[in-house]
């Protein structure tokens, strides 16, 4: 199965599995307007009858106050001999060569390492499982923010090819990852005009940013400082056509 496939096994779910999140949602506030610690999370399973595929229904709050509206989002497990992964499917934006900016599919993969280090380095609770590790994790990262990988980011980056060309900021830290793309074809092969394909995003580790050094720290800000700048270029000049 290609990634445009499992992005689109996602997508016929997707409404059986926003009602059963909406549906749950009474019963969870009620749960989580109990609870004296917080942040407080539930989780809870699905298997859409259609598909098969089950899904972990997570709501987080983070304080008392939000309680009454938790933070929701749902992801699958995959489980195999060789890889055990929390996977979802999101949409993304795609800045175009021409200035254009369109949807880009997405699949996100997070292996079990990479939560162990998202632990590890910030939520340090070891009695948390991987399933409540991808569920508060997910919830507190809801923006992602692709940085361009350098040298001083990761000074050994390019031993590890053309798909390690990134690093992705979030709320708690700096998430290094490595990226397939597939172009988008149909049934005979053929390129899809308009259909900029699926992104693959393999979450490999996760940096606290008061971990890393001020090195990397400043490589991070300037890539950031050209993404922003052609940007905010592509945008001036899309007002003086």
């Amino acid at each position: 199965m290609n990634c445009r496939e499992i992005y689109n096994a996602f997508e016929y779910d997707l409404p059986r599995v926003k009602y059963r999140t909406k549906y749950m949602m009474p019963k969870v506030v009620k749960e989580l307007e109990k609870e004296l610690k917080f942040p407080a999370w539930r989780i809870c399973k699905y298997t859409v009858p259609e598909s098969c595929n089950t899904y972990n229904l997570c709501y987080y709050a983070e304080f008392p106050e939000n309680a009454q509206s938790p933070t929701n989002i749902h992801y699958c497990i995959v489980d195999t001999d060789e890889v055990v992964a929390i996977i979802r499917a999101l949409t993304g934006k795609y800045l175009k060569p021409d200035g254009a900016i369109t949807e880009l599919k997405q699949i996100h993969l997070y292996t079990y390492h990479f939560l162990e280090q998202y632990n590890k380095r910030f939520l340090k609770n070891d009695a948390l499982s991987h399933e409540e590790i991808a569920c508060m994790y997910s919830c507190r990262n809801k923006v992602i923010t692709p940085t361009r990988m350098n040298e001083r980011i990761n000074r050994n980056y390019k031993k590890h090819g053309r798909f390690n060309s990134h690093v992705y900021e979030v709320r708690d830290g700096v998430c290094f990852a490595q990226t397939s793309f597939e172009d988008a074809k149909d049934e005979e092969g053929n390129l899809i005009p308009d259909d900029v394909g699926t992104l693959l995003i393999l979450f490999t580790t996760f940096m606290n940013e008061n971990d890393m050094s001020e090195e990397q720290k400043k490589g991070i800000e300037d890539e950031q400082k050209i993404l922003y700048d052609t940007v905010d270029e592509l945008f001036f000049k899309s007002l003086v056509k």
